[in-house]
């Protein structure tokens, strides 16, 4: 889900009532990973999804059941399973077994501080880890939630366990995780910036390429050297868009990260080079630069002239995009979004990060 805290942030402080689904846990099979959110309102709509089909039905029902209008705020856990029986209902070849964290929210929650801290990490593409203290049992009552940032330091009112604490600022943890610690149940969510696709070039793949990350909740930032091609009317939906005179500003400086995914379009191919050189300093999963082969040689052998290393320009995706015999501006961005998501995926299945 697109903005995931900031959407909470924006009920509880509404003094809206919903639940929070999560799958905690996943065995074989199943549609959606551990992480994975929906949001469930008292009329059953839903914001974001944990898959779809019976399953997600079954859940929404869950919350809106916990979700009397009298009710005070509560978590519970819930384990549902993908059967061979439940498959044939669900439509799709999946087999397996979900656990699902329930907590719901109403007006008198006290959760604001809390997501509103986590909204602005989110914003602002930080890090850090939530802990919620969970009850042993069943049905258990509210979370105690504790944001700790990506430094380490506890807030000294946490009162959470030496052991733990000692765990999170060793990095320990690189999924979501419950665990028992001196007799208690504790919830512990690396929280990593979310992925961004960064385009260099804002003409007409590139807007074509903004437009489509849009639909699938990636944030874009554009980069171009021309005004009338990098601005808000023309890209509403971008995170951020910057108009630069040279090419050759560290790309750090745009918040490109290890969660970034980079897109080299610049007109004419007269910036690539620098943009590609500059990239390639950057702990990117993904950098793209479009463009024939014999261009792509060319630029290769003047930056490994220059020292880069021939098994680094091998990382890059040049040409860029999957395979699909695209042509129009419009088809090469689906086979540049098509390969992002590839590389996306594999990520996102080896850790939590906000979605």
């Amino acid at each position: 889900m697109k903005d995931l805290y900031k959407n909470i942030y924006q009920q509880i402080r509404g003094g809206n009532s919903f639940a929070l689904a999560t799958i905690l846990s996943h065995k074989g099979s199943t549609p959606r990973t551990s992480g994975t959110r929906m949001m469930v309102f008292p009329d059953k709509t839903i914001r974001g999804t944990i898959g779809g089909g019976r399953i997600e039905a079954e859940v929404i029902t869950a919350c809106a059941g916990m979700l009397a209008p009298d009710a005070s705020p509560k978590s519970v856990i819930k384990t549902f399973i993908l059967n061979s029986d439940l498959k044939s209902g669900l439509d799709m070849v999946c087999g397996g077994e979900l656990q699902v964290w329930i907590e719901t929210y109403t007006p008198a929650s006290d959760s604001g501080e809390v997501f509103s801290n986590l909204a602005g990490l989110e914003k602002s593409g930080g890090s850090g880890v939530l802990v919620s203290r969970l009850m042993p049992g069943g049905n258990m009552p509210a979370t105690e939630k504790t944001v700790i940032p990506d430094n380490g330091e506890i807030p000294g009112n946490s009162g959470l366990p030496r052991d733990l604490t000692e765990k999170i600022k060793a990095k320990t943890f690189t999924q979501i995780t419950r665990l028992e610690i001196e007799g208690e149940s504790f919830i512990v969510e690396p929280l990593l910036p979310g992925n961004a696709i960064y385009i260099f070039g804002g003409g007409h793949v590139g807007y074509s390429l903004a437009n489509m990350a849009h639909l699938i909740d990636l944030p874009c930032v554009v980069v171009d050297d021309r005004e009338e091609f990098a601005n808000g009317e023309r890209f509403p939906h971008a995170r951020a868009v910057h108009v630069v005179d040279r090419f050759d500003t560290p790309l750090d400086t745009f918040g490109v990260n290890e969660n970034a995914y980079i897109v080299i379009l610049t007109r004419g191919h007269l910036h690539d080079e620098t943009v590609l050189e500059q990239a390639l300093k950057t702990p990117a999963p993904y950098i793209g630069m479009i463009g024939s082969r014999r261009k792509r040689d060319i630029i290769y052998a003047n930056l490994m002239a220059r020292g880069v290393e021939r098994s680094r320009l091998d990382e890059v995706h040049s040409p860029i995009g999957i395979e699909i015999n695209s042509e129009t501006p419009a088809e090469i961005a689906v086979s540049i979004l098509a390969q992002i998501i590839q590389t996306k995926g594999a990520a996102n299945r080896k850790q939590f990060i906000f979605k």
